[in-house]
């Protein structure tokens, strides 16, 4: 069984949208503790307070604790409530959604690729790349510039898919706050969608839901985590700009794309730039919501996570699918992501819902990422790869669907074709 990896989280943690979460699910970054369940979790949050179900949700400048682990009641301590929500910057339209699933949604979107480069680690000069506009899948027109060897994490990660999993970091701008989880196999013809996570706590360590990572890019898939190998710290959240917040994920998106351009690259050609999503757990859930305008997303989802209040200007900018996967009722961020759900079930946009009573972070600390994960797998390959077999959309909806039969688990959905 994966362990949940501890930072310092002691019995009762402070942290950041559920940072060590119920069973240091959150937990970011040392030593491997025991699988999700047992930690303590204390959340502080950047917005409006919220009550909801007897339990205070999103204050500025209040604590919420909880000492629940998986399937136990979360407490509620006092939280002190500040003034309305400011709303988020992003604004797109909303792209139509083809029946097989694909996002009709250019690719180019906000910001292009990211000028990259940097001085490689075998001493070369560092220059920066044009930004490249990708039109298909292998990534567009060739781009000058230089390459930066990506450097071997030691790790022992695997999934569960047909592909080897290969972990690194690299030193350039733009990817080298991340860590890299890929198919080994590069150059053949298969072209690997990208897909970035944010951490619980938005930890800085890229190998706190290492398990998960290399679960899903062993099914093919470029998979960027945010943090670097056992890194340390966290980011800032700022529940009132989930745009910013999402700035790391977007960086990492930037440098994918234009990777997949440069003929110098290992990645050169072996990414499909259209196919493109987010996600995290907790506070990296919020990150992942941060990227939801950005119109070269074909979608995202949140894992235990939510906005702590209702913002209609950031509804306004969801523009395709969402995946909302939660922890029950005893998990500290049910009722934020119950408040998406409802918000983005109106925008006749196809969303699902999955929560199982099971605390913050559910069994995403098990080994291979628990159901969790193969939730979020079969929703990646039901959108990125048009998969609508039992290991894509027939996993989640329909007859095939054992989450769907299961009474220990919720399941809800709305405007799914």
């Amino acid at each position: 069984m994966q362990a949940s990896r501890l930072t310092g989280c002691a019995a009762i943690a402070s942290l950041v949208l559920g940072g060590c979460g119920d069973a240091g699910a959150d937990a970011a970054n040392d030593a491997e503790s025991a699988s999700a369940g047992n930690d303590a979790a204390a959340q502080t949050s950047g917005g409006t307070g919220q009550t909801s179900g007897g339990t205070t949700i999103g204050t500025t400048s209040g604590t919420l604790n909880s000492t629940a682990g998986p399937g136990s009641p979360a407490s509620s301590a006092s939280a002190s409530s500040s003034s309305g929500l400011q709303t988020t910057s992003v604004t797109t339209t909303r792209a139509g959604m083809s029946s097989s699933g694909s996002n009709t949604v250019g690719t180019t979107g906000t910001g292009g690729a990211a000028a990259v480069g940097s001085d490689s680690s075998a001493g070369g000069t560092s220059s920066e790349a044009s930004a490249a506009t990708t039109t298909d899948g292998v990534g567009g027109a060739d781009s000058p510039g230089s390459c930066t060897e990506s450097q071997p994490v030691n790790s022992n990660a695997s999934g569960s898919g047909p592909h080897d999993v290969t972990v690194e970091t690299n030193s350039d701008p733009g990817i080298n706050e991340g860590t890299i989880f890929r198919p080994t196999d590069l150059g053949g013809d298969e072209r690997y969608p990208i897909f970035v996570w944010g951490e619980g706590g938005c930890s800085k360590d890229g190998l706190s839901n290492a398990a998960a990572m290399a679960e899903i890019a062993s099914h093919g898939y470029f998979v960027v985590a945010d943090g670097t190998p056992n890194g340390s710290g966290s980011r800032s959240q700022n529940g009132n700009d989930v745009a910013g917040m999402a700035a790391p994920l977007i960086g990492y998106i930037d440098w994918a794309i234009a990777e997949n351009t440069k003929p110098c690259s290992a990645y050169y050609h072996a990414l499909d730039t259209t196919k493109i999503s987010a996600n995290g757990f907790s506070c990296g859930g919020l990150m992942a919501e941060g990227t939801a305008g950005d119109p070269r997303i074909t979608t995202w989802g949140i894992t235990s996570s939510g906005l702590f209040s209702a913002i209609q200007s950031f509804y306004d900018t969801v523009h395709t699918p969402v995946l909302i996967v939660e922890g029950g009722p005893s998990d500290i961020a049910y009722e934020n992501g119950l408040r998406d759900y409802d918000n983005i079930s109106k925008l006749g946009l196809p969303i699902l819902w999955f929560s199982k009573d099971i605390g913050h972070g559910g069994d995403l600390f098990q080994g291979g990422g628990g159901d969790f994960t193969k939730i979020i797998l079969a929703w990646l390959n039901w959108w990125l790869k048009e998969d609508e077999t039992g290991t894509g959309k027939g996993a989640l909806v329909g007859a095939g669907c054992e989450y769907c039969s299961d009474s220990a688990w919720e399941v809800k959905s709305a405007s799914i074709p």
